[in-house]
């Protein structure tokens, strides 16, 4: 009987079009596109960060003989080498802020004269970050894997010229990093880059709980009433239909709320302690890169979001007659939602401030947008970020006010299938 019952239910999911649509077309689709999205921006990424660190900078303050070797090594390492000519290190990067390069190495005065001694030389890295993608934090690894790859050069021919063994001689140049953000200084860039990513990772799949749950909750609940016909019966009951509408929409997106705080905090205390490297985060001075009203423009979007994609979802589970068809029209959403939170892990939002505005108007890929907008200062772009998803959400209810006014809200339903089977 219970293989029976496990044929039953295979037959009445292929026989049912918006079941095969939903649970097998569009998720082969859907996964194919992102597969496909995921391994462009992947390869997008290297070619990014092999052109972006070919490019090298450098401002030599020393002038002797292993400060020439060094630039001589980098050009034999195939790299473009710019030389930068200027009296003052604020100078030089002022410069190097102008170049087509992220890179730049400032060789403090007395470099030859410490190696020569077999004293270890400091050599100052400057990355420029911007446009604060995963790439990017390639770029800052590679740029110190040059100065480790000089290191062993530089220890091979010292210890040549002095005739002692390499093994007697330390590290002979130590290099210091730092990041350049939007005209500021920031020590440890790697953990800055690191911060961002797994900002990428996780903050998307704090949005997808709000947004798939709350989507979830509020088309369940309406394909439960129309199977037991109890939302035609409330929507006849002598009072606003708005209300009972507005009561569904507020309930699902204070529960959902909820739901995703709680996942919030349980997500990243688990993250805090399990993740190598996360302690070390908490000196990285991002708050000085943040406009103080950050908080304000994050939560007019996750309010905005909440209200729009909530009003999505009632307004398709307006055309389901069940819980099935509820919940295949709302796969084929969910599908696209991934993409779009995913997406802005790979997009370089320092090349335009157009591309930004036009990024700040898409809905759950501005909401990931909003830290990384805000660190680059790009106040009008985070102001519409901040209120597109409420005018969304807006317009959505308008839309729904309107079907849910009118009697249309009785005759709506998707149900190929069934119509077909009556002729």
């Amino acid at each position: 009987m219970f293989w029976l019952f496990v044929v039953k239910e295979f037959k009445s999911i292929i026989r049912d079009p918006k079941l095969l649509i939903a649970m097998v077309v569009v998720p082969l689709i859907l996964i194919a596109v992102l597969y496909f999205i995921i391994g462009q921006g992947i390869v997008h990424q290297i070619e990014q960060t092999t052109r972006e660190s070919s490019i090298v900078a450098v401002f030599d303050t020393d002038g002797e003989d292993y400060s020439q070797v060094f630039v001589s090594y980098l050009n034999s390492l195939g790299l473009k080498t710019i030389i930068i000519n200027c009296t003052s290190i604020d100078e030089a990067i002022e410069i190097f802020k102008g170049l087509e390069t992220k890179i730049l190495y400032i060789i403090p005065p007395g470099f030859s004269y410490n190696l020569s001694s077999l004293r270890p030389s400091v050599v100052q890295v400057y990355v420029k970050l911007g446009s604060l993608t995963i790439g990017e934090g390639g770029v800052i690894d590679i740029a110190s894997r040059y100065i480790n790859l000089f290191n062993s050069y530089v220890i091979k021919t010292v210890a040549s010229e002095k005739g002692i063994s390499p093994e007697f001689i330390g590290g002979a140049i130590v290099s210091t990093t730092r990041g350049l953000l939007v005209d500021r200084v920031i020590d440890n860039p790697s953990n800055t880059v690191f911060a961002l990513t797994m900002g990428g990772l996780f903050i998307p799949l704090i949005i997808l709980m709000l947004v798939i749950f709350s989507a979830q909750l509020i088309s369940t609940s309406m394909a439960i009433e129309k199977e037991e016909k109890m939302f035609e019966t409330l929507l006849s009951l002598p009072i606003k239909r708005m209300s009972i509408i507005g009561a569904k929409l507020l309930v699902s997106i204070a529960i959902s709320a909820i739901y995703m705080i709680g996942y919030s905090f349980v997500l990243f205390g688990f993250i805090f302690r399990s993740v190598p490297g996360f302690e070390s985060l908490q000196g990285i001075p991002l708050a000085i890169s943040l406009p103080s009203d950050i908080g304000i423009y994050i939560l007019l979007n996750v309010a905005g979001l909440a209200m729009f994609m909530v009003s999505v979802a009632l307004l398709l589970s307006l055309f389901a007659e069940d819980v099935r068809s509820a919940q295949a029209i709302l796969g084929n959403v969910i599908g696209p939602t991934i993409i779009a939170v995913y997406l802005p892990m790979f997009i370089d939002i320092s090349s335009s401030p157009s591309i930004r505005l036009a990024l700040s108007f898409i809905p759950l890929a501005n909401t990931i947008f909003i830290p990384k907008i805000a660190i680059v200062q790009d106040i009008p772009a985070l102001a519409i970020a901040s209120i597109s998803n409420l005018v969304y959400g807006v317009v959505m209810f308008m839309v729904i006010r309107r079907i849910v006014s009118s009697e249309t809200i009785f005759t709506l339903r998707l149900s190929a299938g069934r119509k077909k089977a009556m002729r």
